[in-house]
């Protein structure tokens, strides 16, 4: 997390902590960091400098790290568990995905191969000493900072489960775009519980944990996998599987800035017309073969290209322009990240034509955890997006 800066132009001016304090972290952010000297460039905490000219110049360069850290020292004192925290909150994808019924509830049962891939948030915890509410920041405008997010869902959850009264600042450095089918937000919450239990002492299981999450959304749980499951109900019945996929296999993502209403895909979704492939029998292929068209199904795709048609000439020209570089391309989850699996690097055509000037582009793999330790970010990332693909957080 980097510093932010501001300059303002005053008589007299008397810097108080209720300036810092009540300003939001994106305000401060918004002003970037034009106004930095080769000195203050590197200054690593927060400082407030005056400097007195003919119109009183004055620059505050705020560090929202230090802040945090600064609360959790005051919690240290108490001797607590554990005071701050920085975890990786990463995605997945679909390799497959069958819908198999709908269910009186309204909802449809699926069967899908989700895994884990490198591609994740990074979320800062840490420990306040207040004891009345979260506080959540995030380095994007327009996501919700109050209970609509699913960071703040699940630790109310927590409370609510543990009877602890443990509350927390968090900071989200979002990368995942949302309405894209990736689970972010989902990740995002599975993550939240993980830190909340770490503060706490561990007061509960890693079963526990995943049976609580299938209350704030149907994708939680998968996250309490190892990385690789076989998912079916409404996606909370998670079967953990050995990697059935080199973990070093390459893939690209694109994502183009339109989303998909999940909603509004599962309304199109004509079960008489989806797959009669076996699920089972896809998950065997892929174990025994690996990659390959044929069994990377997913039946929200022709709903999804309904909603969304430029998403289904999207996918067309990806797998036209591929000659042999992608094993396979595919949709994830309702949407509107289309996968390719086999390499790293988007077609030619995603960087000349105008149409995809803005789409969300990235590398990853797959990726797994050991039990009873979360997700470690990879070493390297890349991604190109612009900030209006993250700024929604309902998910």
């Amino acid at each position: 997390m980097t510093s932010s800066h501001f300059l303002c132009h005053s008589p007299i001016f008397h810097p108080s902590p209720n300036i810092i304090e009540n300003r939001s972290l994106s305000s401060f952010r918004s002003h970037g960091s034009s106004f930095f000297d080769s000195k203050s460039r590197n200054q690593r905490t927060p400082f407030v400098r005056l400097m007195v000219s003919a119109r009183k110049q004055v620059e505050i360069v705020y560090n929202p790290d230090e802040r945090i850290n600064k609360l959790a020292d005051e919690v240290d004192k108490e001797a607590a568990p554990v005071s701050r925290l920085t975890l990786f909150s990463p995605c997945k994808i679909n390799v497959f995905l069958r819908i198999t019924n709908k269910r009186e509830d309204g909802f449809h049962d699926l069967a899908s191969l989700f895994h884990v891939i490198s591609l994740g948030d990074v979320i800062k915890f840490s420990l306040s000493p207040s004891k009345a509410q979260d506080r959540l920041s995030t380095n994007v405008p327009g996501v919700p900072l109050d209970d609509r997010n699913l960071i703040i869902k699940a630790l109310n959850l927590y409370r609510k489960k543990t009877g602890s009264n443990n509350f927390f600042w968090i900071h989200l450095d979002k990368k995942v775009p949302t309405g894209a089918g990736l689970g972010g937000g989902s990740s995002n919450a599975a993550t939240a519980l993980w830190a909340a239990n770490q503060f706490n002492g561990f007061l509960a299981t890693e079963k526990e944990l995943q049976e609580w999450s299938s209350e704030i959304g149907s994708d939680v749980p998968f996250f309490f996998s190892q990385g690789a499951a076989y998912c079916t109900g409404r996606g909370e019945v998670v079967q953990n599987i050995p990697p059935p996929l080199p973990l070093d296999l390459p893939m690209v993502l694109i994502k183009p800035q339109q989303a998909c209403s999940t909603a509004e895909v599962y309304k199109r979704l004509q079960l008489d017309r989806t797959s009669k492939s076996d699920p089972v029998t896809l998950l065997e292929k892929i174990s025994r073969n690996g990659i390959s068209q044929d069994v990377c199904i997913n039946d929200l795709e022709p709903p999804a290209f309904e909603v969304l048609p430029s998403l289904k000439r999207l996918k067309q020209r990806v797998l036209a322009a591929s000659r042999g570089q992608y094993g396979a391309v595919f949709m994830s989850g309702s949407g509107s990240t289309i996968v390719g699996i086999g390499s790293p690097d988007p077609p030619q055509f995603v960087y000349d034509d105008d149409e995809y000037r803005d789409v969300f582009l990235s590398e990853a793999n797959f990726l797994t955890r050991e039990e009873n330790n979360w997700y470690t970010e990879p070493a390297s990332r890349s991604a190109r997006g612009s900030s209006s693909q993250f700024s929604q957080s309902i998910e």
